[in-house]
Order: C-alpha cells, then sequence, then structure tokens
C-alpha cells in the first residue's frame, strides 16, 4: 500500500449556494442558531461514520468540505480542486434540503469534470426526494435511508467490480439498458447502531492519511472554535408537527419505526477520545432520557469515570426530574443544557407537539441551576402554528420574566422556522390542520428559492395568522428587543450590544432596499444599483460572526494535544496489529 494512498471515495460537502461568492445573497437570519454560517458549512456527521465503516471495510475514504473552503479563502478554486481527485465514485450529501441547490451544481461539475465517475447522494432530504434526484442526469445513484454505511460499502464494490445492483438495499439508480429509475426495496433499516466505530478516531487518522489537517474541520473558524458532536441515536420518539424528523416522518419515508441507539459504551468512547485531544464543549446529540432511565444512566455512570474538563452539553426534548439534574451534578460536574419549548404561549407549544407547561419548564430551569449548570440555552421559534406577531412580542418579553427570575446563566434565543417547512413534516403533510399555506414543493422549486437574494422569498409558508413579510419583520423586531435586553441583564457586553443593534438595523435597512431596487423599470440602472447593494451586503457578511457569539459555550483550551493524538493512533494501531498467538491461531 502506498504511504499516501489515493482516496477509493470522496465525500463532497457543498456549501448550500453554489457559488455563494458571486450572487448577491443579504446576511439573514436562518442559520443563526446552529453553529455553522449562512453557507451551512459544517457537514453532517454521518460523514464521519461513512467514512470509519467504510475504510473499516478497505475502502480508502476522504471527506473534503468544499464549503468551508470556500469561505475560509475567497480565492479556493472549486473546480481545480475536484479536478485533482480521482476516486472510484463520489459522495455528496444532501443531509439538509438548505444544500440542494450546492448539492446539485457541484454533482454537475463532478460529472464535467470526471464524466466517467459516478456520482452518488445521500441523506435524509435525498431519501425525501430520490425519484426527483434522478431527473438529474448528472447523479447517478441515490442512497437512501438514515443508516446507508452498509448499501454505500455494498455500492462500491458493486461499481468496482462492475457487478449487479439487484441486491443493494435502499437503492435508486437507472437501468443501464432502458435508462429507467429502478428503487430498490429501503430495507437495511438497523435496530441499533452497533456497526458505527469511533468516528473521531477515524478523522483524525483520515487527516494524516492523506496530509490534509483541514479535513479535521467541521466547518469555517472550527480551529478558533473546535466543538464536537457525539451522537446517541438515530430516529425519534417525539411527534413535533414542523420536523422533518418525527417520529411519524420516519416512520412513512424512512421505514424506521423505533430509534435506533448507540450503546452507552461507544458514547463514553467518544467523549474520552475527544477530552484526550481537545479541550472544546462536547455537545451530546439527542436527548439521553431518549432511550430510557437506565440508558441514560448508564451513560452518565461512564462520563463521571471518564471525569472530562470539557464542557458537556446535553438535549432536553422536555423538563426533567429534579433527580436527573442531581444525577447530573454528581456525574458531570461541568455541564450546560439546551432546551426548545418553541413559544411562550402554551397554546402554540401544544399545536407544535411539545405536551409541558412553562410551570414544568421554570421548575426544571430553577432544579438545573441548583444542581451547578453553568449555561441553559431556551431556544424559541418564529412561524408556528396558530402564532401571531403580538404572539412574537410576548414570547420576548417571557424572555425577560425568565432573566428576571433565573439571570444571566440562562440564555433565551429566537429564530425563524426558516427557511423550509420540512417537507413531508406532520404539519407539511396536513397544512390546512396546522394553519399553513404550502408555496413550494418540489425539489427544483426548493432550489430556486435558494438563489433569491431577499430570505424572505426563500420561505416555503406562510401561515393563517402570518404573511411572509410578517414573519421577516416580526423576527428582526424580536431580535433586536432581546439584544437590547440581554445588554441591560449583562448576558452581553455593552459593546457587543451596540454592534449586534447596528448589524440588524443594517440588515433591515439594506432588505428595504433591496425592495426598491427590484422595483426599478430601467435594466441598467436596476443592475447597477443590485452591483452595490451586492457590494454592502458582502461587507455586511463579514460581520454576521456576531450572531455566533451567542451561542458559544465556553472552550476550556483552544489548543490540541499533538501527542495524545498519535498515542491514540499508536493505541488503535496496536488494537488492530494481531498478535502472534493469534495468527497462529
Amino acid at each position: 500500500m502506498a504511504l499516501f494512498p489515493e482516496p477509493d471515495f470522496v465525500l463532497l460537502h457543498p456549501p448550500s449556494v453554489y457559488d455563494f461568492r458571486r450572487k448577491l445573497i443579504i446576511p439573514s437570519p436562518i442559520a443563526d442558531l446552529i453553529p455553522s454560517g449562512p453557507f451551512f458549512d459544517m457537514y453532517p456527521i454521518g460523514f464521519s461514520f461513512l467514512g470509519e465503516y467504510l475504510e473499516r471495510h478497505g475502502i480508502n475514504v476522504r471527506i473534503v468540505n468544499l464549503a468551508a473552503r470556500m469561505l475560509e479563502k475567497p480565492g479556493f478554486d472549486v473546480e481545480k480542486s475536484i479536478g485533482r481527485l480521482r476516486p472510484l465514485a463520489f459522495g455528496i450529501d444532501l443531509h439538509w434540503l438548505p444544500h440542494c441547490q450546492g448539492a446539485i451544481e457541484i454533482s454537475r461539475l463532478c460529472k464535467r469534470i470526471h464524466p466517467g465517475i459516478p456520482v452518488v447522494i445521500g441523506g435524509y432530504s435525498a431519501t425525501l426526494f430520490s425519484r426527483e434526484l434522478m431527473g438529474y442526469p448528472e447523479i447517478d445513484y441515490v442512497v437512501r435511508g438514515d443508516s446507508t454505511e452498509e448499501p454505500l460499502r455494498r455500492l462500491l464494490s458493486a461499481i468496482a467490480s462492475n457487478n449487479s445492483l439487484d441486491g443493494i438495499p435502499n437503492l435508486t439508480y437507472r437501468d443501464p439498458d432502458s435508462g429507467c429509475v429502478v428503487e430498490n426495496p429501503l430495507a437495511y433499516v438497523p435496530d441499533d447502531l452497533v456497526h458505527l466505530g469511533n468516528n473521531y478516531l477515524y478523522m483524525l487518522r483520515s487527516a494524516l492519511k492523506y496530509r490534509d489537517i483541514w479535513a479535521l474541520r467541521a466547518f469555517k473558524d472550527w480551529w478558533s472554535y473546535p466543538m464536537t458532536a457525539v451522537l446517541t441515536c438515530r430516529g425519534c420518539r417525539n411527534n413535533c408537527c414542523f420536523c422533518g424528523g418525527s417520529a411519524v416522518t420516519m416512520d412513512n419515508c424512512f421505514k424506521r419505526r423505533q430509534p435506533a441507539f448507540r450503546s452507552p459504551e461507544r458514547v463514553i468512547e467518544d467523549v474520552r477520545t475527544i477530552s484526550a485531544f481537545t479541550g472544546a464543549p462536547v455537545f451530546v446529540i439527542g436527548d439521553i432520557r431518549h432511550g430510557g432511565d437506565q440508558y441514560a444512566g448508564r451513560i452518565l455512570d461512564g462520563l463521571a469515570r471518564v471525569a472530562a474538563k470539557n464542557l458537556t452539553v446535553l438535549e432536553l426534548f422536555k423538563p426533567a426530574p429534579r433527580e436527573f439534574f442531581q444525577r447530573l451534578s454528581e456525574c458531570i460536574p461541568n455541564y450546560a443544557l439546551e432546551i426548545s419549548p418553541e413559544s411562550h404561549d402554551e397554546r402554540v407549544r401544544l399545536a407544535t407537539g411539545k405536551m409541558y407547561m412553562n410551570e414544568d419548564l421554570e421548575q426544571s430551569i430553577e432544579w438545573a441551576l441548583e444542581s451547578g449548570c453553568s449555561k441553559i440555552d431556551v431556544f424559541f421559534m418564529i412561524g408556528l402554528p396558530g402564532q401571531t406577531a403580538q404572539s412574537v412580542h410576548d414570547t420576548v418579553g417571557y424572555c425577560e420574566r425568565l432573566l428576571e427570575k433565573f439571570g444571566p446563566s440562562l440564555n433565551p434565543l429566537v429564530g425563524p422556522l426558516a427557511p423550509f417547512l420540512d417537507p413531508f413534516s406532520i404539519a407539511h403533510s396536513n397544512p390546512g390542520e396546522y394553519g399553513y399555506r404550502v408555496l413550494i414543493n418540489s425539489l427544483e422549486e426548493y432550489r430556486n428559492a435558494l438563489l433569491n437574494p431577499h430570505w424572505r422569498e426563500m420561505l416555503s409558508y406562510e401561515t393563517r395568522w402570518m404573511s411572509r413579510q410578517e414573519i421577516v419583520d416580526s423576527t428582526y423586531t424580536a431580535l433586536l428587543e432581546l439584544n437590547r435586553m440581554k445588554g441591560r441583564f449583562g448576558l452581553v457586553s455593552p459593546d457587543f450590544m451596540e454592534k449586534m443593534d447596528r448589524f440588524l438595523l443594517d440588515n433591515m435597512a439594506l432588505l428595504d432596499r433591496l425592495d426598491r431596487a427590484m422595483s426599478i423599470d430601467d435594466a441598467a440602472v436596476r443592475g447597477e444599483e443590485l452591483s452595490i447593494i451586492k457590494r454592502e451586503a458582502d461587507l455586511l457578511q463579514s460581520r454576521s460572526y456576531l450572531v455566533k457569539e451567542e451561542i458559544k459555550w465556553p472552550v476550556s483550551s483552544r489548543r490540541f494535544r499533538y501527542f495524545n493524538i498519535l498515542r491514540l493512533l499508536a493505541g488503535e494501531a496496536r488494537r488492530k496489529t494481531p498478535r502472534p498467538e493469534d495468527r497462529r491461531r
């Protein structure tokens, strides 16, 4: 084997829009509450699990985060980068629907540059739109489902040996003779996630293997904020009406009737690995109580033994009993929490499918802070069933009451349900019942919507209570009020509050200017004004880092422990190397 082997399979993460560097896109709040930026430069954690699984089965896999590289280096040449790669196949994620424009454009680039190399697309959204994706000639295969490790392995093996595709589960492709679309049964839906290995060791090993340390970056600026994530399950038992990952949607579209959990031992191993090479916050994806009290207890007992100094961030899908927070404080001295009540209005919250009252929410917050929780992020959303502009204003008022009661350890956040109401979510499938008017349906319509410079035009819905423009207006009003409130309560510095205030006001002014420019009849004058607006939008985009400061958790150390990384990889190599007595057996 070569010292630096060429990859058999290259996983490419596209930006949401290609090429955003050349397009007029005014900053929007649609990605404010996630770690990645407005062009969704964070690749799905499933990439690392795919890479680990395939490499364990003898297939060399390299991850290339095109979106992060385009953001980090404005002169980064995507075509030249793809041109240097010559794998057996390219894999492109279409996990989140906001990537649909970028995913298809990157597929076209791959096929134009390497017409003989197949392009494979997978992910949640790829599953939902698998047949529509086959309408794009540059896409050869769609691997469906929430667990595609084994189907993808079989597909790559078939491509390498030119074997039949008939028996590969979860695969959509074109028949080579007739050109007709073939959809193999979605039959690979594992009941557990025992097949998933240590994805972080894979990422460390891959960075050395391909001399590509940038592959470690989950998103732009990850070096300065190396947040990590630990997967606990796939699937959900809840039925939030706006969510494409609800229990109903998972059953109908992914054939997943129950969540599949990683073992507590695997979760604990992830935290141990992460804490060995970085002091970054560890975000545990999914409420650990989702697997039952015994499952949660085993994870907490294991984390107590690991005793990581990293801040551990846990999700709550609903309020928890006092005993749970007491266990957290005993097992994880340095922890923070996230919970998403969506609205202060209990009727709105219940309409979304979240069945708890404000009294329960506030009691849990009180118990958590008493137990030593360092920070609680509380998320509210705009664009919900039954929610009016006044209701949004009242939600901000409720945030003020929470801050008066609990102080600056509580961090209220608000954002729009944007850009899309998830296709095949409960509300999308029953819009009249939930008060939605769905404006976009086909994949091509979603792709075109993402090219609009104003995020209002990206919204795939409006509600019986709020138009798209009212959702935009309510969002900015709420963000301004909340920013000033956080300044008063000391959650942000006066300087930060002033900068954020100016950023939001400048954003609103530029959107108004865009609307006026679009109404200019003279095409030449309109084009000149839009060019000026693009330059201002690019400058405004450079200030959008501000919005991420409020969702960042403390980092105990930004330094990577390189010696520990080498020890981890050496330990893995020893485990893989059979002993002489094992060989004799």
